[in-house]
């Protein structure tokens, strides 16, 4: 089975895209910042709010790449009638690996050179498990690369799954009608384990908060919203406006009363929140954001952070914990480059989290931007749509034409 997608047509330039599209979706993008920002707040000692609420950030990642990367493998089935592994899973590696790498191995030479012998210093071998992709079941180097090791995984379980579906329902006209069924199982298994896993304390997040077959409902749960935008978008069209937003508001509230590692939080919490994420991502994909908005130019500034998202999200932790740290020390027992006062212990924080962009932007620019031209010149997407068939950032298709102008980003 083959079908093909119109051209978007009647697109209006007044409103911001909202859409995924061939060029980038600016509220996509400004919900990856959303996520990146709540992450960065709960590894800061801002504010008390921004830190115990900013977890919840990795469930909104988690949302958007379900969403996103199901519409990559959507689109190329409805382009090609079949889903190549080994493109999609060299295309992903290209985006993920070099700069994935390039920081672990940074964080090594740091870690040996600065770290290894101060008391209580993790073994360097557990560098090991952050380049396996196995820090989320034991503890690593890194603090923060357990998420992208439950997405790796994902990377690899989805599109066989959706091949499998195809196999098996290689007569329907849609053969990936069962996905939501599928979800609903996964999100009661997902739970039911969280509800048995065992701990030895709060913090040991490696048994009950951290595994692949924990967290996969919020990725599967995007999978879902990614179906109904490609196979039957006037369902989406029809409840997606802002009481949904409202809802999903209304379900992300144990996100500000309770800690993560609250039974009560990481059981059904967890479920809640990526569900209100749903409903906000929902609604936001649909909504027609009017460039003279008042809200525009924030979407705007948030989706320029959220391009470069994933480069932030490596380059923050070696800033707030290794690079930090260092300084910090340095400063107390030498008194250079400065002084360290209580005016500096404040400011440390604020100062991180710019360093953390800046360093993010950099790399981004030097490693990953450059590495994705090389892909889409080796590596074709299959799904994106002929060359400036879409124009950039400020046009969108309206809501109703959803299921006939969809192109993934490439840099998704």
């Amino acid at each position: 089975m083959q079908a093909t997608q119109p051209k978007p047509t009647g697109e209006n330039p007044t409103t911001l895209s909202s859409q995924p599209s061939g060029s980038r979706s600016t509220v996509l993008d400004a919900l990856r910042a959303v996520a990146i920002l709540l992450v960065l707040g709960r590894h800061a000692n801002i504010a008390e709010v921004w830190s115990r609420i900013g977890w919840c950030g990795v469930d909104l990642f988690f949302v958007l790449s379900g969403f996103l990367i199901s519409g990559l493998l959507f689109q190329e089935y409805k382009r090609f009638g079949e889903i190549r592994l080994r493109t999609f899973w060299l295309r992903r590696g290209l985006k993920i690996y070099p700069a994935f790498y390039i920081y672990i191995l940074t964080e090594l030479v740091t870690y040996l050179l600065v770290y290894n012998k101060l008391p209580g210093a993790k073994s360097p071998s557990l560098f090991w498990l952050d380049a396996t992709f196995l820090c989320n079941y034991w503890e690593s180097l890194s603090g923060h690369t357990w998420s992208l090791a439950v997405e790796e995984h994902f990377y690899f379980i989805l599109p066989v799954f959706l091949l499998f579906l195809i196999k098996l329902g290689r007569k329907k006209k849609d053969p990936f009608s069962s996905i939501p069924s599928a979800f609903a199982v996964i999100a009661f298994v997902c739970l039911l384990l969280r509800m048995t896993a065992k701990r030895a304390h709060p913090w040991d997040y490696w048994s009950y908060l951290f595994p692949t077959h924990l967290r996969m409902d919020g990725l599967f749960c995007g999978v879902t919203i990614g179906y109904f935008f490609h196979f039957k978008p006037e369902l989406l069209v029809r409840v997606a406006r802002w009481p949904l937003a409202v809802a999903g508001v209304a379900l992300l509230i144990p996100v500000y009363f309770w800690e993560v590692w609250r039974w009560d939080m990481y059981t059904w919490g967890l479920t809640c929140t990526f569900l209100g994420f749903a409903c906000i991502l929902t609604w936001a994909i649909h909504a027609p954001f009017l460039v003279e908005h008042f809200l525009a130019w924030p979407v705007r500034l948030l989706a320029c952070i959220g391009f470069y998202s994933y480069s932030i999200y490596l380059w923050h932790w070696f800033v707030f914990f290794y690079l930090r740290p260092y300084v910090r020390i340095i400063c107390i027992r030498t008194g250079f480059p400065v002084v360290w006062t209580m005016w500096w212990e404040k400011q440390q924080w604020p100062l991180c989290l710019a360093l953390s962009f800046i360093l993010g932007i950099v790399t981004a620019l030097l490693i990953e931007q450059p590495i994705l031209k090389l892909r889409d010149r080796w590596l074709p997407s299959r799904t994106r749509a002929i060359e400036n068939d879409v124009p950039l950032v400020v046009s969108v298709a309206p809501a109703a034409l959803a299921a006939a102008a969809v192109h993934s980003s490439p840099s998704v």
